[in-house]
């Protein structure tokens, strides 16, 4: 097939590493000679790097796909990403109108054929606001959670090396992004294959001129060890914000997932990192109704987020999915997850109100995001992007610029 691009428009579902996924695609095609744009309208190629991880991200994906056939054959369709490393064959022969279809690896590859040249090295093209960037630290997961696909979809762990990590942060702190998202499956395990850790990644990032923040998204509590916790608590440009998929907190439930921890443990090792870090901010992700849970072990849930009051909890409902371990356990019903999914919600709602509630009146520094029409969405040192809530500031604000503002509650706030 003949391809001879001159405008490409990605469109990237899921999480934060498939977008650094997208962005190193694009770096590749802008190396070749195509331009990026934003409207499929305006494109030769629509590239849908597509989510994978649970059914419903993949009907959203096929959903996504579908809806940009109306392009074609104008421009070509190429679908990438997640979905297609174990359905490949299946959907091809369902959605034949796609020209291409590639996996989650060798996006040069992709480029290469998509441009019908070969393409050099390349640095990714951000598509991030310029306060902050994503910077993937690694690739697939060696863990076996009894409810993830993510090791059969992206294989084993697989750590990049420190001085390509290091070069990438270089150029876009030099190109003035103050803030970089460490991500991968698992953060803290960074360099298990090359001898290194994580603390001595943080160290050499760190002492990279421009940089002012460093931000680790998704840390297991297992491998928060006193080394990097201490790192953390004492190197400054490292923020006070941790990431960890605790999931749940019955021991039952947890062994049947394949993994570690209690509530007891877990409680002591959120005591630990507030004394380390008093003004931590800590995220967490929790599921509900895995298969066999019961109601008294839902309830122990339930009672474990009110007593450690964390700071933000993404919730999910257990999905279903073939391959993995859990799939043929005795599972919850639909409307018993969905239930407790709003039980949780509300509960975290409440602590959440609570906290917010306690900050109003109080001075705090902000990062601008973004600006529309005289609004800005900022965000505190204690907040990601996407994941977390924001503060609106009206003011007239500078993309990727600090401030000091007055809480005012309920999201919002105030230029001192």
């Amino acid at each position: 097939m003949n391809f001879t691009p001159k405008k490409v428009c990605i469109t990237t579902l899921g999480c934060d590493k498939n977008l650094a996924d997208s962005e190193q695609l694009a770096g590749y095609l802008r190396v070749a000679g195509c331009t990026m744009v934003a409207d499929d309208a305006d494109a030769d190629i629509i590239i849908v790097n597509t989510c994978g991880f649970i059914n419903a991200a993949r009907a959203e994906s096929i959903d996504v796909i579908t809806s940009k056939l109306r392009y074609l054959p104008r421009a070509q369709l190429v679908v990438c990403g997640c979905i297609v490393e174990n359905n490949r064959a299946e959907l091809a022969a369902g959605l034949p109108e796609v020209a291409v279809w590639w996996g989650t690896k060798d996006y040069q590859g992709l480029a290469s054929l998509l441009c019908g040249v070969p393409v050099g090295d390349a640095t990714k093209l951000l598509s991030t606001p310029p306060s902050y960037a994503y910077i993937k630290i690694a690739e697939g997961c060696n863990r076996r959670c009894a409810f993830c696909t993510i090791p059969l979809i992206r294989g084993n762990y697989v750590s990049r090396p420190v001085a390509d990590i290091v070069a990438e942060v270089k150029h876009f702190a030099q190109l003035g992004v103050p803030e970089f998202i460490l991500v991968a499956q698992d953060v803290t395990l960074y360099g298990v294959d090359l001898k290194t850790n994580l603390v001595q990644l943080l160290r050499a990032i760190t002492a990279v001129d421009g940089v002012k923040r460093v931000r680790l998204h998704y840390c297991y509590p297992e491998l928060l060890t006193d080394e990097l916790l201490n790192e953390m608590a004492n190197n400054d440009k490292i923020v006070k914000y941790l990431d960890i998929p605790f999931q749940h907190c019955n021991p039952r439930i947890l062994r049947l997932m394949h993994r570690q921890g209690d509530a007891a443990s877990d409680t002591l090792l959120i005591k630990k990192i507030r004394t380390l870090m008093p003004t931590v901010t800590l995220r967490a992700t929790m599921m509900v109704g895995f298969p066999t849970e019961t109601d008294a072990e839902f309830a122990e849930l339930v009672d474990f987020l009110k007593a450690v009051k964390l700071d933000y909890v993404g919730f999910f409902a257990y999905s279903r999915e073939q391959g993995t371990a859990a799939y043929a356990l005795p599972q919850v019903p639909a409307k018993v997850k969905q239930q407790r999914l709003r039980m949780v919600e509300k509960v975290q709602q409440q602590i959440l109100a609570a906290r917010q509630q306690a900050q109003i009146g109080k001075r705090v520094a902000v990062v601008c995001d973004a600006v529309e029409n005289g609004v800005a969405r900022c965000r505190t040192f204690g907040q990601s992007p996407d994941v977390d809530p924001c503060v609106l500031v009206t003011g007239d604000l500078v993309v990727g610029q600090e401030y000091v503002i007055v809480l005012l509650g309920a999201g919002n706030g105030k230029l001192i």
